[in-house]
């Protein structure tokens, strides 16, 4: 798991391999959190409802990741 902060904007977006190979993005639902996963994640990832949270596949995980630590900064792996 990875997380990512914003300097200056409360909350933090949260990066988590799945067994499938997959990785899970999931942060704040409102925000300018949100609208970071959101340009990060859209063109990659679906949406998934029920889980709050965006998840991106295998192949284009070093993309998103890549992305994320562009627009923010990663405090933890």
């Amino acid at each position: 798991m990875s997380i990512y902060v914003k300097h200056g904007v409360q909350g933090q977006i949260q990066t988590t391999h799945l067994p499938s190979g997959d990785m899970a993005v999931a942060g704040p639902t409102t925000g300018p959190l949100e609208q970071v996963m959101f340009d990060v994640c859209r063109w990659d990832g679906r949406r998934n409802p029920s889980y709050g949270g965006w998840i991106i596949p295998s192949s284009k995980i070093g993309k998103v990741r890549r992305m994320l630590e562009h627009l923010c900064q990663r405090i933890a792996d």
